[in-house]
């Protein structure tokens, strides 16, 4: 299996087990009401432009979290390789 196809697969995968994360964390706000003003605090720290706890602030949470799955394994590929760490696969 060459490099792009290893990055693609992992980054996909790291992409869908954070949207599962944030569906969950989505969730919990209407399941467990307490602190609801934090949990919406964290919302707009991590995921850029979330307003409200709203269909379009769950799709784009939704987007972004997929999207820091490629973010994330890029930055890990490119720190592995300055460091001089060896990809088994």
């Amino acid at each position: 299996m060459d490099n792009k196809t290893n990055y693609l697969q992992q980054a996909n995968r790291l992409g869908l087990f954070f949207i599962i994360l944030f569906i969950i964390c989505f969730l919990w706000f209407y399941i467990n009401p307490i602190e609801k003003e934090l949990h919406q605090q964290l919302f707009r720290l991590t995921f850029f432009g979330f307003s409200d706890m709203s269909v379009i602030g769950f799709i784009s949470g939704l987007v972004q979290s997929y999207v820091w799955g490629y973010v994330f394994i890029g930055i890990w590929k490119v720190v592995s390789g300055i460091g001089g760490f060896k990809d088994n696969n």
